[in-house]
């Protein structure tokens, strides 16, 4: 097992293809689509990568940021989203090849 990654979006079928797809390569990975699932899960395990969504209804990209590294201060982000590229963290526009995922993710981890 390569590590625990959490991916919070609003789109199940983003979580089961990003799931699949890290589940494949080795991650141990949690999905959640709410705020108080990703507030829950976050306690749960030591998470090695947050991957999120910039657009979920009920919280922002700071709360969220907050939330995680108040609960694990060496916690490593991927923000993925179909617009609002965030200065300073690492992204990838929504819709990515799952390639191009991979190799994010493997980039982040390994750095």
């Amino acid at each position: 097992m390569k590590g625990k990654i959490l991916v919070f979006d609003d789109e199940p079928l983003i979580l089961k293809s990003i799931d699949k797809t890290l589940a494949r390569i080795g991650y141990e990975v949690t999905t959640v689509q709410k705020r108080e699932d990703f507030i829950s899960k976050i306690k749960e395990k030591d998470f090695l990568l947050l991957i999120f969504d910039l657009h979920i209804p009920e919280i922002t990209k700071e709360e969220i940021m907050n939330i995680a590294l108040r609960e694990n201060p060496d916690i490593k982000f991927l923000i993925i989203s179909g617009s609002d590229e965030t200065e300073g963290i690492p992204f990838l526009r929504k819709p990515f090849e799952i390639n191009e995922l991979r190799k994010m993710v493997k980039e982040i981890l390994d750095d």
